[in-house]
């Protein structure tokens, strides 16, 4: 057809067509045939020239999200744009967009035996999402992410302190660096607040004189956020060590700045953990002998405190900023532990009993 009409079937213009013909085998063999280049008419598909990683910045552009969220899909792009592909080490990035197809995907992930499950499946849900958005705008036919499966892996347990280790690690610091350091980590260990709720904790949000602080808010690599991860506000209740550190730290920067704990180093607020964790946590543990676990596991520590004492568990959820249900999902090891014994000897209180309760008339 030319310009919508029949062509004569002349030596010329059959030459032409079997060369056309050639080149739409070719390219359908490489995966970068698109229908509307040669029968524009035919359908509504869009002409695609990009690459992949043009098709992941595209999309990167269109999402609205929090830094900390942008930070981990910046990485998952970085990593496909410079991973390879095949034997030949082409990277899944400069591949054209037409071209991508599942096992390209699997050769790269093949190539990283040293990725956790999680993180591949991070990586993979951020190609699958810019790859869905191409398709949704026509670009594409299929989505080749969507055949790449699950990889497996199980989420850590909780690893906490002890308290002999709690009170070594506390005492350590105490010894070694300013009082504010250790100010910081006898609350983080007996308030078990989230790293971007300390860091981000402010005086307006406490309550010394009714042992009380309020977690409105948070602060991620350094951006102050106006919610808290679960999106909900809560009271934490104060213990004595929890008070006892905050009215410690009250004398250094209640007056001077609504933020509660500063680096002593220079007077700032912390921006996030880095900064603490390679100078100060890091260092202590080592001194102490004490096996790593990251600053975290003072959450994880107060957590499993509480359940040890035979605490409600609805109160520590509370006090965790959970649901009962994830309460009891993660720490199931400490709550059995902890409650079979007391929880037996109520049985047996009750079965001993030459009395035994009365059946109600629902019952018969």
């Amino acid at each position: 057809m030319l310009a919508g009409r029949p062509m004569l079937p002349t030596p010329a213009n059959l030459k032409y067509a079997e060369s056309i013909a050639a080149e739409i085998r070719d390219k359908v063999r490489h995966g970068t045939f698109a229908l509307v280049e040669y029968f524009p008419d035919a359908c509504d598909t869009v002409v695609v020239t990009g690459t992949v990683s043009e098709q992941l910045d595209a999309w990167l552009n269109t999402q609205r999200i929090e830094a900390s969220t942008r930070a981990g899909y910046e990485s998952a792009v970085k990593f496909w744009t410079h991973v390879a592909s095949d034997k030949k080490l082409t990277p899944v990035g400069s591949r054209p967009l037409r071209a991508l197809l599942t096992g390209h995907l699997l050769y790269a992930l093949a190539t990283r035996p040293d990725l956790s499950g999680k993180t591949i499946n991070n990586y993979v849900s951020v190609l699958r999402e810019s790859l869905a958005l191409a398709v949704v705008d026509k670009m594409l036919a299929s989505n080749p992410a969507n055949d790449v499966p699950r990889a497996k892996f199980q989420k850590p347990r909780p690893d906490p302190f002890s308290r002999e280790e709690a009170d070594k690690i506390v005492a350590g610091i105490t010894a070694r660096f300013p009082a504010q350091v250790a100010n910081l980590v006898a609350t983080w260990f007996w308030t078990g607040l989230r790293t971007s709720e300390i860091v981000g904790l402010r005086w307006s949000n406490v309550n010394l004189r009714s042992a009380t602080l309020s977690v409105t808010e948070a602060q991620v690599r350094g951006v102050r956020k106006l919610t808290t991860k679960t999106n909900a506000t809560r009271t934490v209740q104060l213990n004595g060590l929890a008070l006892a550190a905050l009215e410690r730290q009250s004398v250094f920067t209640a007056e001077q700045c609504d933020v509660v704990f500063h680096d002593p180093r220079y007077d700032q607020p912390w921006n996030d953990e880095r900064a603490f964790r390679r100078s100060f946590w890091t260092p202590t543990l080592k001194d102490l002998a004490i096996r790593y676990r990251r600053p975290y596991n003072m959450r994880h520590t107060y957590a499993t405190v509480m359940l040890m004492a035979g605490m409600n568990h609805l109160f520590c959820a509370k006090q965790l900023g959970h649901s009962v249900e994830m309460l009891l999902g993660t720490y199931s090891k400490w709550i059995d532990g902890a409650q079979n014994g007391r929880e037996m000897q109520l049985l047996e209180t009750a079965i001993s009993s030459p009395v035994l309760p009365q059946e109600t008339k629902s019952d018969t």
